[in-house]
């Protein structure tokens, strides 16, 4: 299980911030300079009258600047044990709705609506981070949250994408760590609409992606595959209405705009026919001759994740999982192969073994 131990999902359940706020601080002072920054925006917010008027670049640019302020200060009173336990920011922050009246301005940026997106999805992911999964469950908090989550749907330019698996990452954390919110993000059937797993489908089409965008969705993923195995109404749902497991054997598209081989089947094809082999005494792999080789690395990189998901989900998970990997890659792809000499192959099927 190296995926496991290699994978910077324990570092997920520690706090995540990048800020670095004073140390000192007046509540007080903070509070004021806290309201005057929303009052601000929110004369800003008034100005947009469609279709008179809309936002344009100076709007969006001071609504960043104060926000950039208001986290700072809202950073500054969480991390203070004198300013934490009175609060008065998140408070307010809560009690005049702000962060829905922002979502609700930022529906009007038009080609600005991508930056407001990144601010609010960075707001987002600092509150949670440093206030707990208990501020998810409050309305103020969950009702803008879910309405941006929606808006997420579409391909977005790479830091945007970044800072919603950072986001989705957190909330998979805490949905962990408090099972109750589990009704904030999981819908199940009904007769008016299919099952819904927001989060969990915000994450597939990142499931093959490289890199530490990449790392950070499927560490989410394989939080929601824990919470399947407690929850039968979510095992169902990812077993039957989602096409994880086509994605993880089978060469498809978690996104139209995606190019490259995915799946375990298409990530085989791209594995070399033959090895140069440049000492005379070598006779077997090492990790480090996996790791030289890019394409094997990623094979079974990816091999050990879906170990990893067949450990920790849904029996019915499970056995998808098991029914792709018997019918889209055994059978069609690894029989015939097995029939061609080829070293590198047997060292595959050896390590499939033992994996699975």
């Amino acid at each position: 299980m190296s995926w496991i131990r290699n994978s910077p999902l324990r570092a997920s359940l520690g706090k995540r911030s990048t800020h670095s706020p004073p140390k000192d601080c007046d509540p007080i002072a903070c509070y004021d300079s806290f309201r005057k920054h929303w009052q601000q925006i929110y004369d800003i917010a008034k100005k947009a009258q469609p279709p008179k008027y809309y936002p344009n670049q100076d709007d969006v640019l001071s609504v960043v600047n104060h926000l950039d302020q208001m986290e700072t200060i809202l950073l500054l009173e969480l991390k203070s044990p004198i300013s934490r336990s009175n609060s008065s920011c998140l408070e307010f922050l809560l009690s005049e709705n702000v962060l829905d009246k922002l979502f609700q301005w930022s529906q009007l940026t038009g080609k600005f609506s991508n930056v407001m997106r990144e601010k609010q999805l960075k707001l987002f992911e600092m509150l949670i981070s440093n206030s707990g999964h208990e501020l998810i469950g409050r309305e103020p908090v969950a009702r803008p949250l879910l309405k941006l989550l929606d808006t997420c749907t579409d391909c977005y330019p790479p830091e945007l994408e970044r800072l919603l698996v950072i986001l989705l990452n957190q909330l998979c954390v805490s949905l962990l760590q408090n099972m109750e919110l589990l009704g904030l993000f999981f819908s199940p059937p009904s007769k008016d609409a299919p099952a819904k797993f927001i989060i969990f489908s915000l994450l597939i089409p990142f499931i093959h992606r490289e890199g530490e965008i990449g790392q950070q969705a499927r560490d989410a993923l394989l939080l929601c595959m824990t919470v399947s195995k407690k929850i039968d109404d979510v095992g169902l749902y990812i077993a039957e209405n989602s096409n994880i497991c086509q994605l993880l054997i089978l060469d498809l598209k978690p996104h139209p705009v995606t190019s490259i081989l995915t799946g375990l089947s298409g990530l085989y094809s791209l594995l070399p026919r033959k090895l140069v082999i440049e000492m005379d005494d070598w006779h077997r792999f090492t990790t480090d001759d996996v790791n030289e080789l890019n394409e094997l690395n990623m094979f079974m990189n990816l091999l050990e994740f879906c170990n990893a998901i067949a450990l920790v989900a849904h029996p019915k998970v499970k056995t998808q999982l098991l029914k792709y990997l018997y019918q889209g890659f055994l059978v069609p792809v690894m029989g015939p192969a097995l029939l061609q000499v080829n070293f590198l192959l047997w060292f595959i099927f050896c390590n499939f073994l033992v994996v699975v």
